[in-house]
């Protein structure tokens, strides 16, 4: 049976009633150790009997958990990507926590028709409609206007999450957790009542002005402090361009330091956010603003109609049992309208062509070691740089690249 056919024929079922709890209290417990966890739940919540959707923010790995905790004793049926499923820890939960698998940035209605069947047999559910973990504290600046479409077809009551301080605390590019407070706050964004007076219009703008932080900013402005033992490290995957000599993919990170091999900048990124040069040293206050730094500068260059990008990479597929084997290697590119593979088979030599239009690829998955996952045709297509750069700047052009050709503002 394909994916698409899975995903058909998928009848959801609300998490299993001993397990879910287990995992609630997991979560408190886990949620003081690694975090300082904290809710300011709206009082109106507590009056609605549901069926619910929460959507939030994604700004970081606990983002799930927070709102399975602010919600309970409500349960919830967590819509994720298809990657979640070849989670080994997961695998063997998957049915009985509920997940509702849906294609990232694909055209997926097989997935609506599944959010659809749960909300109507009383599934409440945990939506990111971000679709992915922002890389520099900030909001994917793409919210796609067919969310308004889809609460309106839920026909439920719909929450509003966020967590002031997570990106903090968990950002994308480190491995582990940062000790300091993460406060989750929630409010009943709509009742289902409300929803079907508003116009698609109405709902897409009180939901654009919600998804909108900046936890670099929140950060420093409450000079508060993520305690850990190597505060920088993983920074490199994202920050890649020297501000000092404009080289890319020479900055490397230690437990404190970010260095450019090429020019030896060298700034020393603290517990409090700060970004503090060294003596002679170039660098942005905040990691958001150096982030936008690289942003402006790719901006630049798809100016170019010859603009392109091209790196050798392994490919990999995941499977029915959502494994991922290894089929094939050859060149991953980006170019003005398209983001494909061209390469060949291990097996046969085949030439295999895969390609997504940019028109149709706000953004892209992307993987702290350095690799990129497309959904095509409702299958997920990893591809692997044989050199270990490259993947955050392919984010960043193929955000700009659908920016442009979709003619969409620069906020």
């Amino acid at each position: 049976m394909s994916k698409k056919e899975d995903l058909k024929n998928f009848v959801p079922s609300k998490p299993n009633k001993l397990l879910y709890p287990l995992l609630i209290l997991v979560g408190r417990i886990l949620g003081k150790i690694w975090i300082n966890a904290k809710f300011k739940k709206d009082d109106a919540i507590k009056g609605r009997k549901g069926p619910f959707v929460c959507v939030g923010t994604h700004s970081c790995f606990m983002d799930v958990a927070m709102m399975m905790l602010t919600m309970s004793p409500v349960s919830l049926n967590i819509v994720c990507g298809r990657d979640v499923m070849t989670w080994g820890v997961l695998k063997p939960f998957v049915k009985a926590i509920g997940l509702l698998p849906i294609n990232q940035f694909e055209m997926d209605l097989a997935s609506i028709r599944s959010m659809k069947r749960a909300v109507d047999k009383g599934c409440s559910l945990a939506l990111f409609p971000e679709g992915k973990f922002t890389l520099d504290g900030r909001p994917l600046y793409y919210l796609p206007e067919s969310l308004a479409k889809l609460l309106k077809l839920l026909k439920a009551d719909v929450v509003f999450c966020h967590n002031n301080g997570g990106y903090c605390a968990r950002p994308r590019w480190y491995h582990g957790f940062k000790y300091g407070t993460v406060t989750n706050v929630s409010e009943l964004l709509f009742t289902k009542e409300q929803l079907a007076t508003m116009s698609d219009k109405e709902i897409y703008a009180v939901l654009k002005q919600k998804f909108s932080f900046n936890d670099c900013l929140y950060q420093r402005e409450n000079n508060l402090r993520y305690k850990c033992k190597d505060p920088a490290k993983g920074l490199h995957y994202i920050l890649y361009k020297c501000p000092k000599c404009g080289v890319e993919y020479e900055m490397s990170s230690d437990d404190h330091y970010l260095t450019c091999g090429n020019c030896g900048n060298k700034v020393e990124y603290t517990e409090y956010g700060e970004m503090i040069p060294s003596e002679g040293s170039t660098t942005f206050d905040r990691i958001d603003l150096w982030y936008e730094f690289e942003r402006e500068s790719v901006r630049k260059e798809i100016e170019d109609e010859g603009f392109e990008m091209r790196h050798e990479v392994v490919w990999e597929q995941q499977d029915a049992e959502n494994n991922y084997n290894e089929l094939g290697e050859g060149e991953f590119y980006l170019n003005q309208t398209a983001i494909g593979f061209i390469g060949a088979r291990y097996d046969n030599g085949e030439q295999v062509v895969l390609e997504v239009p940019i028109i149709k690829q706000p953004t892209i998955v992307h993987k702290n070691y350095e690799a990129i996952d497309l959904t095509i045709d409702g299958v997920v297509n990893r591809f692997s740089f044989r050199e270990a750069k490259y993947s955050c700047k392919y984010n960043i052009a193929v955000e700009e690249l659908h920016r442009k050709i979709k003619g969409l503002p620069i906020d």
